[in-house]
């Protein structure tokens, strides 16, 4: 298969007429939208397949799983001077890269380094320098390129303690502690490349603002006097509280965080849900207090407690493997962002920059209709995006020309491939990027080797499975073969099922079997049965709950919404709307 990498814009193809967005009037939806509770159509258990119906795997397919790397500052005394070194490393302990920052010129940062943090593309890293008076630097993601960003970065009574980059990566967060008999911190915002700086918000308060973690959607959470808030800068307002705590750190996808409570003496790690406002506690008495999450979620990595802290990485109830030397400390431990990363939260199906996934509908006639999601589990009202697609198939891939919205794979009538690119209403241009995709079914399955960008499998007429990774630059790498068997499979991405965080793939079987395949498409479960006569779509979490959910058309063109249960199943399904004959969704 020939494909080009050509990936400048360019105008809408002739034919194709793009919707004004926000001039458009709201069209009413021919398609009914309700809130029923039916019947399940999954099973009540989770049989195990007999290994004579799996698809048989390629025998010499390629890893498409990459290491996943940590960073921290190790510290040793070494005859009497202490000395600290920026370390990265694979989360398994292997590949060990001690990192020296130094500048064009030749120049190194003299003092202490601590609170490393890499930017949201992992192409750079700010850390703090402390020579009497903190410093804020930044370098290249391996160290080359230093500079010196602020000189004296001080509050009184306070220590600059922690940085934390915003979502554009063209700012940084600066979090002090307090000193000794001292009150009131606040935070402060600093533009890199300037010397800008200034308090976050206006008003100060009279307690201590500290601990700022930033969402990849620009959301931030702090500490203030014992409470942790959320604030949007994109609206602005009041910083809204939430929950008592220490230590907010936002997940992954930004539906939730996690954050440290000591009230009962353990420091034990609880999630807060925007979905709900519900809290509950993770660990018991592991005396956890401060940690980050890895991309997917799985791992965590963290400083143990204690008086000579170390850099461990490892699952909440499981053993921790130790990352740091024996003969040092560790601090300020964070993940290494592969470098050219988008925000994992820019998912397939979030279109409009809301947090919420869309669905888009294309119709007979090659008009495409936006849903928007409510928030709630349903949809609101359809709003004509698009038209002169007859005969396209067009399927949600993410965001792979990496300019933050996401983007669709279009295969036209004759087997060309292009990527449309998103916008905040919907797709604006087009690029031709492959041609002799006729006869392939593709699924767009978000992020699969955790290189930041999303990937894509492709089904021959033969049953081979293909993977093809996106190149970080608007393209797709040369595909590998990744199995076989799976021509009288239907294949439909979904996002994370369960807690390992891995993309996951539905595939329905022409018997009606429906099969869950996680870990990059090399374990599968059956998870229910009776699905023959359904069209399945993956649209992530329409109810809040931080759980990806599936949309199912029926033969009678009525639209069902099954709700992920975090377990790898879905829950009963409940009725959304009717009236969908005809329709095809991404």
């Amino acid at each position: 298969m020939n494909r080009t990498t050509r990936t400048t814009r360019t105008t809408a193809s002739r034919g194709r007429r793009r919707a004004l967005g926000a001039a458009l009037a709201v069209l009413a939806s021919s398609a009914v939208l309700t809130a029923v509770t039916t019947a399940p159509a999954v099973a009540e258990e989770t049989p195990s397949p007999s290994p004579s119906q799996q698809p048989v795997a390629s025998v010499d397919q390629e890893d498409v799983v990459r290491q996943q790397r940590v960073a921290f500052v190790e510290q040793k005394d070494v005859d009497g001077v202490r000395t600290s070194t920026i370390v990265t490393i694979n989360a398994d302990g292997t590949d060990r890269r001690e990192i020296a920052p130094v500048s064009w010129n030749g120049a190194r940062p003299q003092g202490e380094i601590t609170a490393v943090t890499f930017s949201p593309d992992g192409l750079r890293m700010a850390f703090i320098v402390h020579d009497g008076a903190p410093d804020v630097w930044t370098a290249g993601a391996d160290g080359t390129g230093a500079s010196l960003a602020q000189t004296n970065v001080e509050q009184v009574g306070t220590r600059l303690d922690e940085l934390d980059w915003t979502a554009d990566g063209r700012s940084l967060y600066l979090s002090f502690r307090p000193e000794a008999g001292q009150t009131r911190t606040r935070l402060m915002r600093m533009t890199v490349g300037s010397s800008q700086r200034s308090y976050v918000f206006d008003t100060p308060e009279n307690t201590w603002e500290q601990e700022a973690d930033v969402a990849w959607d620009g959301r931030l959470a702090f500490v203030r006097g014992g409470v942790i808030h959320l604030w949007d800068p994109r609206t602005g307002g009041e910083p809204r509280p939430l929950t008592r705590g220490s230590h907010p750190e936002f997940r992954p996808d930004g539906l939730s965080l996690s954050f440290s409570n000591g009230e009962d003496g353990s420091f034990d790690i609880h999630t807060y849900s925007f979905g709900d406002g519900s809290t509950h506690a993770v660990t018991q008495g592991q005396d956890i207090r401060t940690f980050e999450h890895s991309p997917y979620r799985v791992l965590t990595a963290r400083l143990s407690g204690g008086e000579k802290p170390q850099a461990v990485v490892g699952e909440f109830g499981k053993p921790d493997k130790v990352l740091s030397g024996p003969d040092a400390t560790a601090s300020s431990i964070t993940w290494a962002v592969p470098p050219g990363s988008t925000p994992w939260g820019q998912r397939p199906h979030d279109y409009g920059g809301t947090v919420r996934p869309d669905v888009f509908a294309q119709d007979s006639t090659g008009v495409i209709w936006r849903y928007e999601s409510n928030g709630r589990g349903g949809l609101e009202p359809r709003v004509k995006s698009e038209w002169g697609w007859k005969g396209w198939r067009l399927t949600a891939v993410g965001d792979l020309s990496g300019d933050g919205w996401a983007d669709a794979l279009a295969q036209d009538p004759s087997g060309d491939l292009w990527r449309v690119d998103g916008s905040s209403y919907g797709f604006q241009s087009k690029v031709k990027i492959g041609w002799g995709w006729k006869n392939l079914r593709l699924t767009g399955t978000g992020d699969m080797n955790a290189d930041g960008s999303p990937d894509v499998i492709a089904v021959d007429p033969a049953g081979a499975l293909w993977v093809y990774q996106g190149d970080g630059h608007g393209g797709l790498k040369s595909r590998f073969q990744h199995g076989g068997g799976y021509q009288n499979y239907r294949l439909t991405a979904v996002g994370s099922m369960e807690d390992h965080g891995s993309p996951a793939v539905l595939a329905q079987k022409s018997n009606g079997d429906l099969y869950l395949y996680t870990r990059h498409m090399n374990s599968r479960t059956l998870i229910g049965w009776g699905w023959q006569n359904l069209t399945l779509t993956g649209v992530g979490d329409l109810t809040g709950d931080g759980i990806p959910d599936v949309l199912a058309r029926d033969t009678a063109g009525v639209l069902w919404r099954y709700d992920g249960d975090g377990a790898g199943g879905l829950k009963p399904r409940t009725k959304i709307g009717w009236g969908w004959n005809g329709l095809s969704l991404f």
